[in-house]
């Protein structure tokens, strides 16, 4: 039977490749789907032959090459249309802040390694490069609790409001993100914490530490726990209690001070050294390890507030 010209030239379309990035995540438990769809490009995939034909042994090691397979999921970013042919970079940009959206709904772990190639609607897919990133790592308390059906739920609007805010006027905002990401990537958690509350920082713009602690209680509520509700044992310390603390370490460690020396701040000492212990836990950790971990927390809140004031603005 002959093709006609319309559906010879559909096929023909099926099979223009187009750019593909994608990257295993962890701690991920939302059903037993092949693929989810979370819009804007993006959607959350089983591992199977054709991700998992992007490894390369030349550029993994043979652990990198293994773990692979065991992704909960690969978040996958896929350009639809041909044209324009977005740069790589670009791409990346995109794909970094979609993965940065699941982020702010809990922190879960990478595998840091990005695959990127070219695929086709008809199921076809030509692997490209590797690029080695540092394995996104959340604290211990996040990793209390499984990305779930219900974060799942709120993960498209997430990702599109993400999207809207980087792309619009404000440098802050988009380095807020950029921040929360780079301290996920950090293996020294206190140089993770200092890069959370810079994210903080890029937000609120408080001129001192009084003013600082003004404007996280504004906007987080005095009493909201630093910590969230991921499992029992929720940690006591709000959002009152730790801000200026919060504060005082961005300084210490901005200024590379020695943080013995905040014990006796003149006006608001605080000893960062103390060694605290959180609920599932044995380990004896100092209060700048607390407070580090609880400025990702932060954070991830103050931007989940700024993505749904985008998307009520856009509605």
């Amino acid at each position: 039977m002959l093709i006609d010209e319309k559906q010879r030239s559909n096929q023909e379309w099926d099979l223009v490749a187009r750019p593909c990035m994608f990257t295993g995540i962890c701690d991920l438990t939302i059903g037993d789907d092949a693929e989810l769809d979370l819009g804007s490009g993006f959607s959350l995939i089983k591992p199977n032959e054709y991700l998992l034909s992007a490894r390369d042994r030349s550029s993994m090691t043979e652990t990198e090459f293994q773990d692979a397979a065991s992704a909960s999921r690969y978040l996958v970013c896929r350009q639809e249309y041909v044209f324009p042919v977005r740069a790589y970079e670009e791409i990346k940009s995109t794909f970094l802040f979609g993965l940065t959206a699941l982020q702010v709904l809990k922190p879960v772990r990478t595998l840091g390694i990005i695959f990127y190639g070219l695929w086709t609607p008809s199921g076809g897919f030509s692997p490209q490069c590797v690029e080695r990133r540092p394995p996104m790592e959340p604290g211990p308390w996040a990793l209390q609790k499984v990305f779930n059906h219900e974060l799942l739920s709120e993960a498209a609007s997430a990702i599109k409001g993400v999207l809207g805010l980087v792309s619009g006027p404000s440098a802050e905002r988009r380095n807020a993100f950029i921040l929360l990401q780079l301290g996920l990537e950090h293996f020294h958690p206190l140089i993770a914490g200092l890069l959370w509350v810079m994210g903080l920082e890029a937000i609120f713009d408080s001129g001192n530490r009084n003013d600082f602690k003004k404007k996280l209680c504004d906007c987080l509520g005095s009493s909201t726990k630093a910590f969230p509700a991921w499992s029992v044992g929720q940690p006591a310390y709000t959002v009152e209690d730790i801000a200026i603390d919060l504060y005082i370490l961005r300084g210490k460690l901005a200024h590379g001070v020695d943080l013995r020396k905040s014990a006796i701040h003149p006006k608001h000492p605080v000893d960062l050294l103390e060694k605290h212990t959180l609920p599932h836990s044995f380990d004896e950790i100092p209060y700048a390890r607390i407070l580090s971990e609880a400025a990702c927390y932060l954070l991830c809140q103050v931007l989940r507030k700024e993505i749904d004031l985008a998307c009520g603005a856009a509605a």
